[in-house]
């Protein structure tokens, strides 16, 4: 039987050293448009709940920062920043890489649990790339964890990649194929029809494997693509208000398919948005 993936696992110095690369030429690759929608988001919806705050009053932290990417960022723009990974490799990395910026957020080698002992209450937790990693029940307790560090008008900003049925629409065209007739249903019919494809996929890779696709997924590094009413109701649970939360398609790839369901937003790669500690729960 499959074990489904620990919660935190190290990438690997090699693979940390790709993603400084990636960072390096962040002007010309897909982690520009990563880096200014955390930035948007920011600007539209925590900022206004801080006002009277300086960039430098304000505790940004970049959770689960890896080398540090937003970390970086958010001490360029003033802030007093942050970056949280329980792997010490990656912030060595994120620390020489910091200094090539010429800034000098304060890495912590650690996870949610330690956050208290470290710097004030965040008033921008920022999470991008984090949530598709995590299992129903560890994403909830993460979240729910999380928001108890979260100060009076703090708030998370997320971002997750893949989505739920990316494999339908992005993996071997012969899966897609079936659904391209009904392109132009509306999408609240194309959704149920695409609910009804993957269990009918479902079937199929139970009698051949002998388990269902999320179960085998579970042993991989993206063990939980979510949905946008999936991860809703995770973070409504996890006693969260939602002020935005949006599914969009924001990395070119496979350009035909992407212009083939543009109109059908349950073929959507990635889903991002603000939460806000829900009132009664403050």
């Amino acid at each position: 039987m499959d074990i489904p993936k620990s919660t935190s696992y190290k990438y690997g110095k090699e693979y940390q050293l790709r993603q400084v690369q990636k960072y390096r030429n962040r002007k010309n690759n897909h982690w520009k448009i990563r880096i200014d929608l955390a930035k948007t988001l920011v600007e539209n919806f925590s900022l206004p709940r801080l006002q009277g705050k300086s960039p430098a009053e304000m505790t940004v932290v970049d959770v689960g920062c890896s080398i540090g990417t937003f970390a970086i960022e958010f001490a360029q723009m003033g802030y007093r920043s942050f970056g949280v990974d329980f792997d010490n490799t990656a912030l060595e990395i994120a620390r020489q890489l910091a200094r090539e910026e010429n800034v000098s957020p304060q890495f912590i080698c650690g996870d949610v649990s330690d956050f208290g002992s470290h710097f004030p209450q965040i008033d921008v937790a920022i999470c991008f790339d984090i949530f598709e990693h995590l299992h129903d029940d560890e994403l909830g307790a993460f979240l729910a964890l999380l928001k108890r560090h979260l100060s009076a008008e703090g708030s998370l900003v997320f971002h997750t990649f893949p989505t739920q049925y990316d494999y339908i629409f992005y993996g071997k065209t012969l899966i897609r194929f079936p659904l391209i007739l009904f392109k132009f249903l509306s999408p609240a019919k194309f959704n149920i029809l695409t609910k009804i494809y993957s269990s009918v996929l479902d079937i199929g890779h139970l009698l051949l494997r002998g388990s269902t696709r999320k179960e085998s997924i579970k042993v991989l590094g993206h063990c939980n693509p979510l949905t946008f009413e999936r991860l809703n109701d995770i973070l409504r649970r996890a006693g969260y208000e939602v002020l935005f939360l949006e599914a969009s398609t924001l990395y070119e790839s496979k350009i035909t398919v992407q212009k083939r369901f543009q109109h059908q937003p349950i073929t959507y790669r990635n889903l991002y948005g603000i939460a806000i500690p829900a009132i009664s729960n403050k």
